[in-house]
């Protein structure tokens, strides 16, 4: 937050952590009051400067008044590194355990419109507020309602980045897109952080695509096969594997003969992933599955023929057993 004087959207006047107005109970509109409610300046005191057990008390009777919604916006203004208060004719920056109390109250009482500053926190310089930023950031996620209209804002604030936020923002990050319903994020993920410029952002979105599993994302994690970056190229091979998606089988198995041994490796498991899906009568099993021992015969990168051993191994039908006796009685010659 920059020096500028705030203006609460709760009293149009710049806040002492609610305003300078009489407080209200919360009651009024229910007894044909005019007026909303506004945050109560020493329940937000009591939230930023007391132990856990009377913050989570206080924090519990602000959800059961139904005014979740007004305190988070006020909360939301305490967490920025510079964000300032006014007591009277003083000004001064919030310690760090009060944007810290700050954060643990947005677990609780925030929603989407909490992810954009909680986002920005992963970023902090000080370890406390990004740890705690990620435990809100991912506890305020899981219960987002796909019937929201603020959802779709918020997962677009949390596919967005990935483009932008470090490496390990980018994975508490990608651990919560992953574990988010698939019809929230899996446009946003193929239409958007796929084409992505920042190759990191396109391998994070396939990693994201392989965790959520959903079989619509095969012809996109095929055409991602192509990709510039071979680290993305590697991740979508690895994705194509979680999904049960045979029509990968022909293009994994092009990627056999990519230039980057990392790509190959990762060709090598999601191929031996779809044959296993297989049953052997499948006219595709076979090719695939010879395919997969020739390259032992053509590739000498250690970890592409350790790849295919494992693979070999981890196929439960005979052909594959055999195949695997045959190519080690050949390297014992």
């Amino acid at each position: 937050m920059s020096d500028t004087p705030y203006t609460s959207p709760l009293t149009g006047q710049e806040p002492s952590l609610g305003g300078d107005s009489p407080h209200l109970s919360g009651m009024e509109p229910l007894l044909g009051g005019a007026r909303r409610a506004e945050a109560d300046l020493s329940r937000i005191e009591t939230i930023l400067n007391t132990g856990p057990e009377e913050r989570t008390e206080i924090i519990n009777y602000i959800a059961r008044l139904g005014q979740s919604s007004v305190y988070v916006r006020e909360l939301i203004q305490v967490i920025p590194p510079h964000a300032r208060h006014k007591i009277g004719n003083w000004r001064g920056t919030f310690t760090l355990g009060q944007r810290c109390a700050a954060i643990d109250a947005l677990a609780v009482l925030g929603g989407a419109e909490s992810i954009p500053v909680l986002l920005e926190s992963l970023a902090d310089s000080t370890y406390r507020v990004r740890q705690a930023s990620e435990k809100a950031l991912e506890t305020v996620a899981s219960r987002l309602d796909p019937t929201d209209s603020h959802t779709r804002a918020a997962v677009t604030a949390l596919v967005g980045g990935l483009s932008s936020f470090s490496l390990g923002a980018r994975k508490v990050v990608v651990r919560i897109l992953s574990g988010m319903p698939p019809n929230l994020v899996l446009g946003l993920l193929l239409f958007e952080a796929l084409i992505a410029e920042e190759w990191w952002a396109r391998r994070e979105a396939t990693w994201v695509l392989g965790r959520l599993g959903d079989r619509r994302a095969t012809m996109r994690l095929i055409a991602t096969l192509k990709d510039e970056s071979a680290a993305v190229r590697a991740s979508a091979a690895w994705a194509l594997g979680r999904l049960d998606a045979p029509v990968s089988i022909q293009p994994l198995i092009e990627r056999l003969d990519d230039q980057d041994e990392a790509v190959r490796a990762a060709a090598v498991e999601a191929l031996a992933a779809q044959i296993a899906r297989l049953p052997d009568r499948d006219e595709r099993f076979r090719p695939a599955l010879d395919r997969l021992v020739d390259v032992l015969a053509v590739d000498n990168d250690p970890s592409v023929r350790t790849a295919v051993l494992e693979a070999l191994a981890a196929i439960d039908a005979p052909e594959a057993k055999i195949s695997l006796h045959n190519v080690l009685n050949g390297l014992k010659t």
